[in-house]
Formats: C-alpha cells, structure tokens, sequence
C-alpha cells in the first residue's frame, strides 16, 4: 500500500508518543512548552524569522510524537495529569506569512494557535514589503475555530522597542493605559468581543502595567522570558521559548525534551 508522508504521521502517531514515552515525560508532565513565533519567510532577514521548511519539520515533528496543541483558555480546565505532551503556539506582530506558510499545515494537523496582533499595523506593511494580517484575515482565522486573534499593543510596539529596559518601569502610565483601550475599542468593532490575549512588546512589562492590562480585559499576558510555563501558574504572566532561525530541528528536540 502507497502512502504519503503525513498520512503515515496520522496513523502512526499514538503509537509513536506511547513509545516514546520516558523518563523525561514524567518530570516535564506539568509543564508546559508556549512556543513563541513570529515570521515565517525564505529571507532571513530577521533572527526571529524561521525558514519555511525549518517551521514545517518543527510542526511536523510536533504531530508525529504526539503533542496537542491547546489554546489559553483550555489551560484553565486542564487537568494537572494532563498536561504531558501539550503545547501552546503563539506568533507575535501578525504576519500574513501565517496565512502562507502555517494556517495550511496547522489544518492538516489539526493544530491551533494564537496570533497576537499590533493595532496599527493590521492591514498594512512594515518595512517595505512585510504586509501584516488584514481584519478580514483575523477574522476569518478566528472563524476557523483553529485561531485566537490577541494583542501585542495598538501603536506602542516601537516605543517599547526604543526603550532601554531599565527604564521601562518608570513608563509605564496613562500611554500604555490609553493604548489598550484604544486596541480593545477597534478589536471589538472588528472581532466582536474584546481580545483576551496580550503579549508584551519585547516582553517589558512591571506589576502596574500587569494591572492595567487586567483593567483592560486581558486574561492572559505573555512575557518573553524563555521558560517553561508550569500548570497553574500565574496566567498574568506566561513565560514562552524563543523561536529563531537558530533553533535547528535538532535543538527544537532537545528543548521539548529537557527536564526542567
């Protein structure tokens, strides 16, 4: 009998993950891996962007040992023997790349994701040729039940980048106060329903900027600080693992792989 690749994959998944299941599964069981992604393109222009075939064998590695993707708010159901093999992928800055190199394969897998969008760059480009989702794409991933369509600030994702980070604690005031409103206020209009998502800009973030963003409806805040999330930790305050183009299949094993 002929068959494909991926065909294989799904018929051999389970029995992959049960054999595969060691001593390491055990220590790792309660936590849990948030995978934090940004482009996906042949031009490596950026270290966070990631080649599209190094993305695809990471996501295809993913499904043959059998991990389920989740989405934040399964983390507050999730039993705590059930978090072995479990991850969560999330892309920052909303890059249509998503729409060409990962909305087809999260398909075929069955995977979901969570995109966290900048306000003010929704529908349009950023340096040059680097077009971002549109609201007519957020929509229509959000529609596929695959997709929760976040936050990454309105208009403050350059400001946070211009900041020296010893400084950010000082600024944290009515600027980013109005800026979460103002995010809430078009998504609403666009999405519906006020995000729940938010992931800090270069992950810069103090205690008074936490409490606006939960004065702002956020349920769940993501920070950058390349660590392992541990179930029923402070969902105000989610570490996720940096994706970068230095992040070879083989290093993206031993990651998922480590005792913590």
């Amino acid at each position: 009998m002929n068959i494909t690749r991926r065909a294989f994959l799904k018929m051999s998944s389970a029995a992959v993950a049960f054999l595969t299941f060691s001593e390491y599964a055990a220590a790792h069981a309660k936590k849990i891996p948030v995978l934090m992604y940004h482009d996906i393109s042949p031009r490596l222009e950026e270290k966070e962007t990631l080649l599209p075939r190094l993305f695809a064998a990471q996501m295809e590695w993913l499904y043959g040992m059998g991990y389920r993707t989740l989405s934040f708010g399964e983390l507050d159901s999730l039993d705590m023997d059930d978090t072995e093999r479990t991850v969560i992928i999330t892309f920052d800055d909303g890059y249509a790349s998503f729409m060409d190199f990962g909305f087809r394969l999260f398909s075929e897998y069955g995977f979901k994701a969570n995109i966290n969008v900048i306000g003010e760059h929704v529908g349009g480009f950023v340096s040059g040729n680097d077009p971002r989702l549109s609201w007519d794409e957020c929509r229509f991933l959000a529609r596929s039940g695959m997709v929760e369509i976040g936050c990454h600030t309105y208009g403050l994702h350059t400001w946070y980048g211009n900041l020296v980070r010893p400084k950010a604690v000082a600024l944290f005031d009515e600027k980013l106060e109005n800026d979460l409103a103002l995010f809430q206020s078009v998504y609403t209009r666009e999405m519906g329903k006020p995000a729940r998502v938010l992931a800090w800009p270069y992950g810069m973030h103090d205690r008074r900027g936490i409490a606006i963003a939960k004065q702002a409806g956020f349920r769940y805040i993501l920070n950058s600080e390349n660590a392992f999330f541990e179930k029923g930790g402070n969902p105000y305050d989610i570490p996720r693992l940096i994706m970068n183009n230095d992040m070879a299949l083989r290093q993206f094993r031993e990651l998922m792989e480590r005792k913590p």
